[in-house]
């Protein structure tokens, strides 16, 4: 899977970079497709945005404000957590810096992403992604400063 890291300029603040993915062939991030895609869901949306600003702007990418272990075991994906129905999927760094992906709507009475195919594929797609960057991360072709700037 090709794709480029674009930071989120208008969401990166003192505590936090965040950043998205653009899937090669693609115009926008996979998170500004998220939104958009979920612009329906407006009280969920405002959950994830609101904890977005929050993590950015004041207290950084706190490990509570994630569910780990959404992916395979040690590829960093992470769901974000109380946003309603909503799931935003991401991958973790540190306090400094987050990648996120996209998600979806997670209908009542569903368990599990994988019971629900939209939301499952939204899923795996993130979890190649975090596989890729993991990669990219070994191989040396990216690096994770402790300022939350990514060097590619």
């Amino acid at each position: 899977m090709d794709f480029v890291i674009k930071e989120m300029d208008q969401l990166t603040g003192a505590k936090a970079h965040v950043y998205s993915v653009i899937l090669d062939g693609d115009n926008d991030t996979l998170l500004e497709q998220f939104f958009e895609e979920n612009k329906t869901h407006v009280s969920d949306l405002k959950k994830v945005i609101s904890k977005i600003v929050v993590m950015s702007q004041t207290t950084g990418c706190r490990r509570s404000f994630f569910k780990e272990g959404e992916g395979v075991w040690a590829d960093g994906m992470v769901a974000l957590r109380n946003t309603g129905h909503l799931r935003l999927y991401g991958v973790y760094f540190n306090d400094t810096v987050i990648l996120f992906g996209s998600g979806g709507y997670k209908p009542p009475g569903i368990r599990a992403y994988q019971d629900y195919p939209p939301l499952y594929e939204k899923a795996m797609q993130m979890r190649t992604i975090a596989k890729e960057i993991t990669r990219r991360i070994m191989g040396g072709e990216l690096r994770v400063n402790d300022d939350g700037t990514l060097d590619e």
